[in-house]
């Protein structure tokens, strides 16, 4: 199996993340700092400034966030 990592679409607005959420698909949070992947999997919560992403709380602001935009 071979596993293709697509950066080229990236989530930047609050309603990507939350279509992403609602239909459960994975979202990979960057750190453009560290310059690699932090986390990767499914949206827990979501609201105006942070995405819990297996227990752990990012910062909208801090980090990019790559997955599925929204479908409109």
């Amino acid at each position: 199996m071979t596993l293709l990592k697509i950066k080229t679409k990236s989530l930047v607005l609050n309603k990507d993340l939350e279509y992403n959420e609602k239909l459960g698909l994975p979202v990979e949070v960057y750190c453009p700092l560290a310059h690699q992947t932090i986390a990767f999997g499914r949206i827990e919560t979501l609201d105006d400034h942070f995405v819990v992403i297996n227990s752990e709380k990012h910062a909208i602001s801090d980090y990019f966030f790559f997955g599925c935009p929204c479908a409109v």
